[in-house]
Formats: C-alpha cells, sequence, structure tokens
C-alpha cells in the first residue's frame, strides 16, 4: 500500500479533523437555530467531506502499516492523546463560554461547580496513576515462574535415538558412517 501524499497527511491529521467536525457540528445547530444559516451548513459539509476522506485514508494506510511491521516482529506503542486533547478543547471551549458570560450570577456558579469538577478529575488520575505505578511494581516482585515442569509432557528421543532414526542420505551430509 502506498503511504498518502503530503496534502492528504495534513488534512486527515486530527489536529485538522477535530476542528472540522467541530465547526460541522456548530453549523448543524446554527442551522436549526437559524434556518438562514445554510450556506454556512453546506459550507460545513463541503469542507468536512474531503476531510474525512483523507481522514479514512490516513488510518487505513496506519492500520496497514502497523499490520505490515508486526509481520516483522516491530511493534509500536500506541499513544493515547485524542482522548485527552478532545477533552482538553471541549473544557477550553466551555470555560471560554463562561468566561465570555462572567458578568451573569449563574455563570459565576457554573464556573464554581467547573473548578471543582476539574479538580476532582485532576485526583482521580493522579491517584489512578499512582495506584497503576504501584501494582506494576508488585507485578515485578513477584516470581515470574510459577509452574516448574522437571519432566518432558511428551515422550522425547535422546540425541542417539534421534541421529539413528535419519535416513541414509542425512548420514552422507552429516560425514558419518
Amino acid at each position: 500500500m502506498r503511504a498518502p501524499g503530503i496534502k492528504t497527511r495534513i488534512m486527515g491529521h486530527p489536529l485538522v479533523v477535530w476542528p472540522t467536525i467541530g465547526f460541522f457540528l456548530w453549523s448543524g445547530y446554527m442551522l436549526l437555530v437559524q434556518p438562514d444559516t445554510w450556506i454556512m451548513a453546506a459550507a460545513a459539509f463541503m469542507i468536512g467531506a474531503p476531510v474525512m476522506r483523507a481522514y479514512e485514508q490516513c488510518e487505513a494506510y496506519r492500520i496497514w502499516r502497523g499490520t505490515w511491521n508486526a509481520m516483522a516482529g516491530q511493534t509500536r506503542k500506541r499513544r493515547n492523546v485524542l482522548r485527552p486533547l478532545t477533552g482538553a478543547v471541549a473544557l477550553a471551549a466551555i470555560g471560554l463560554y463562561l468566561v465570555a458570560t462572567l458578568d451573569r450570577t449563574d455563570t459565576q456558579n457554573a464556573i464554581g461547580v467547573m473548578l471543582v469538577w476539574l479538580i476532582g478529575v485532576g485526583v482521580f488520575f493522579a491517584g489512578r496513576s499512582l495506584w497503576r505505578k504501584k501494582r506494576a511494581a508488585k507485578q515485578a516482585k513477584d516470581d515470574p515462574v510459577t509452574v516448574c515442569v522437571r519432566t518432558p509432557l511428551l515422550p522425547v528421543p535422546t540425541l542417539q535415538q534421534a541421529y539413528a532414526a535419519l535416513p541414509a542420505h542425512c548420514w552422507v551430509v552429516l560425514g558419518g558412517r
């Protein structure tokens, strides 16, 4: 499979795809709220279609390349940055909206709730990280071998029996007899 071109890679990159999806969803919402914004919704569809096609091509190539490299024993550790990035973008959008409407009293309450929630999420992820490190350290201390098999499970011939069972043409190659 051929690697996608630079234009496809740029258009299919998550830093382009996610804002495009956001614009598409926002324009769909605006179309529902104000029907005269259909031009913006059509533009979002015309922009979003090639971006999503490029993303699908890049994703298909990435999966193929991972499978191809796995046949040679190379495994790539996948970094999961898309989920935290999406959460950060969503929180930034909510935060910017709340800051823009700061003069309203209900917004001040929402900012307080959001700060408490962010602190709770931070404590949760820090605790989870510490718990995983502690569990990994405990597993590293455990013995890797728990069962020791002293005799073979299947009958295994001795080396002399294996050599004796070889056909004559093998003996010529081995230089014997």
